[in-house]
């Protein structure tokens, strides 16, 4: 039976390292061939440069306007996923402790915004006669509508599983419900917002669809300066990856910092307490 139990756990394992390569080779090639010169990386190569220019980030830097587009992706993302931390969790916890036919039916719509398609000539419809098209506020107010369904999932799922008792506590001793939600049940509910937060980020600083649309490229993030290296004729590849890395580098490293608590997250609110 150990022998068994022995042979599969190889098994399993062989089989996972095989699904992460096949994972972590697009990176690889991307990071290989960003230190390339241009020759070498349109051949698209996996193999490592024969010698390693480091210019391209410096040409990347300067003539892509990195610097402007990171801010731009820091303005919008920070704006963004602070008012969907804020929003989706005051929602939630009325949801989950008001069980009343009005809260359930706010529940469902906001829930369906998880399946329903996005519709962007409305939305571009909309933007336009509110003065909001190619502004930060109009970014910011379609990132955080996009961002709420699954947001307020999280964290009814979580509010659930928090005793009832806490917040008849927090009344006895004179705390308004405002207060108390955000002295006593909002810093138990740090998992799942720090969830929330990683899933958003992650979201609003890749996306590159609702910037096409509604900004231009004075409002472009990191992610949309990529183009900037796609010729009619030909591809900078060596720099269009160069680019690619240094846009994912600040996710990356919010990942690293915040991870450990993604699971910890996603589960809280799968078994009651």
């Amino acid at each position: 039976m150990r022998l068994k139990l022995a042979i599969q756990k190889f098994i399993f394992e062989i089989i996972m390292i095989f699904f992460s390569i096949c994972m972590l080779a697009p990176f690889w090639m991307v990071l290989v061939n960003s230190f390339k010169p241009k020759a070498d990386a349109n051949r698209l190569s996996a193999a490592l440069p024969a010698v390693w220019n480091f210019e391209n980030y410096a040409i990347v830097f300067k003539e892509g306007k990195l610097l402007r587009a990171f801010f731009n992706g820091v303005i919008v993302s920070f704006f963004s996923v602070a008012l969907i931390i804020l929003f989706s969790s005051m929602a939630g916890f009325v949801i989950s402790r008001k069980n009343s036919r009005l809260t359930n039916k706010a529940y469902f719509l906001f829930i369906s915004g998880l399946i329903v398609p996005s519709a962007m000539i409305p939305t571009y419809w909309i933007l336009s006669n509110l003065k909001l098209v190619n502004t930060y506020p109009g970014l910011i107010s379609i990132y955080v509508t996009y961002g709420l369904p699954f947001s307020i999932f999280m964290y009814v799922g979580f509010i659930k599983t928090i005793p009832r008792e806490i917040d008849e506590a927090a009344y006895i001793d004179g705390a308004s419900q405002l207060k108390m939600f955000y002295s006593v049940v909002f810093p138990l509910l740090k998992p799942t917002t720090v969830t929330v937060l990683i899933f958003n980020i992650m979201n609003v600083w890749n996306d590159v669809q609702i910037q096409m649309y509604f900004a231009d490229a004075k409002k472009w993030s990191m992610p949309m300066s990529v183009y900037g290296f796609f010729g009619k004729y030909s591809t900078n590849w060596n720099l269009v990856f160069a680019d690619i890395v240094l846009t994912i580098l600040p996710v990356v490293i919010v990942y690293a910092f915040l991870q450990k608590h993604i699971i910890s997250g996603m589960t809280a609110g799968s078994v009651k307490g």
